[in-house]
């Protein structure tokens, strides 16, 4: 049953939506369901959302970094991938890609017709994309809407072809077939799995949503505390208060006192000041919410704005991260299978027979992820003869004309060496 397509309308019909909840969350807007029982509705101006749920995607997706494939002995076809990446701008898609993964669970790749040499590769949200799967999890069929309220487009993605709609009069109707041949779908879906049952994938936000809460009415708590409770409280009693008057000779009816603003009052009045309120109790219920999220999420209290008094160690700083490098090693797995499949769809999609069984993605160190650091890293393996200088140059970001000619002095340096030996 796997093989039989149902129809396009059955597959329009069950395009799922985001959540946006978990958007909502991710974008700081999300609006509280309770500020308190001692908070009036007008202190919804104050509210104040906590950046964990972003923080929790953002730190995770920052170390996952893709750069390249590896296939064995084989070099032409990794050369042949990296090109079509680049041409496909894949090292921003597959980023971006990540980000969706994490924040609603899955984002889906799909590969299409592009030029005469290399195919065009993009990547889509789950908002408008549905997928059908056989017994063994498989693709087997997928749907995407796009296109503006008034102009709604539609593509079937089938392993024979792929049939492109277009909604005219309240109905669907084919405009074009683009028949590929592949021997499954063109649509490859990277889901963010934490159990075997995770099909669909799971958002990390689901993790920390509760504590954002908390956190955020901790946040809208030290707002209102700071408007009322934080500022010393000026009081006057005397005798003759309510015969005060304005600078222009009206009575008032009561004193309004503001920041930077003296009391005025009758003769022999008893003037005080209440100090404000201590907002370390806010702060500190704030600081337990951020070392929960750390527990959870791997991620260290310093990156979540969390410091201490003295300031830690390198070590210490790298002792802090290791959760947080196997959470990325455990998702540069779980993704990688998404993009080693892309790369085989893309390979039959052109016509290329390569056995590639053994295609890997090769990821940067999720320890070292900024490519300073690993410039770093290469040249110190260079120093101990552990590579070569033309990958030690590949390392360090030079323009081609700059790799040419380094690669020219090279050679030159060789041939010396090889006459003074001669």
């Amino acid at each position: 049953m796997g093989g039989v397509h149902v129809s396009f309308d059955t597959l329009v019909a069950s395009v799922p939506v985001s959540d946006s909840r978990f958007e909502s969350y991710y974008e700081g807007e999300v609006t509280l369901d309770a500020l308190g029982i001692s908070l009036p509705p007008a202190a919804r101006v104050l509210e104040m959302a906590a950046p964990f749920p972003k923080l929790a995607v953002d730190v995770l997706a920052e170390v996952l970094t893709p750069e390249g494939y590896l296939l064995g002995e084989d070099r032409e076809t990794p050369a042949l991938l990296r090109r079509w990446w680049q041409i496909n701008d894949m090292d921003t898609t597959v980023r971006l890609a990540i980000t969706e993964a994490l924040v609603q669970g899955s984002a889906y790749f799909v590969i299409g017709e592009g030029t005469s040499d290399a195919p065009r590769i993009t990547a889509h949200p789950r908002r408008g994309m549905s997928v059908r799967r056989d017994h063994m999890g498989r693709v087997v069929e997928a749907v995407r809407q796009y296109g503006p309220p008034d102009e709604r487009h539609a593509a079937h993605y089938q392993s024979e072809r792929t049939d492109y709609y277009r909604r005219d009069g309240g109905r669907w109707r084919l405009v074009d077939t683009i028949r590929h041949g592949l021997s499954a779908p063109p649509v490859v879906p990277m889901v963010n799995m934490l159990r075997l049952g995770d099909v669909d994938g799971r958002s990390e936000i689901a993790e920390v949503a509760k504590l954002s809460d908390a956190a955020s009415r901790s946040l809208t708590n030290l707002q209102v505390a700071q408007e009322l409770l934080a500022m010393p409280t000026r009081y006057l009693f005397g005798e003759g208060l309510e015969t005060l008057r304005d600078q222009s000779g009206n009575p008032v009816d009561k004193i309004a006192a503001y920041f930077g603003r003296f009391l005025t009052g009758p003769s022999d009045a008893k003037a005080g000041q209440i100090p404000g309120a201590d907002l370390s109790q806010i702060i500190n219920s704030y600081k337990l919410y951020a070392q929960s999220v750390s527990a959870i999420t791997g991620i260290p209290p310093s990156m979540l704005g969390i410091s201490t008094d003295n300031p830690s160690s390198a070590e210490a700083m790298k002792v802090a991260k290791e959760r947080l490098i196997s959470r990325a090693e455990v998702k540069q797995q779980l993704f990688g299978d998404a993009l080693e499949e892309v790369a085989r769809l893309s390979l039959e999609y052109m016509g290329r027979e390569v056995d590639v069984a053994t295609l890997e993605v090769q990821w940067r160190d999720p320890a070292t992820p900024s490519a300073s650091s690993k410039a770093a890293n290469m040249l110190q393996a260079h120093a101990q003869g552990v590579i070569g200088p033309e990958t030690a140059r590949e390392a360090l970001s030079l323009t081609p004309e700059q790799k040419a000619r380094e690669a020219a002095s090279g050679d030159l340096m060789v041939q010396m060496r090889s006459q003074m030996g001669g």
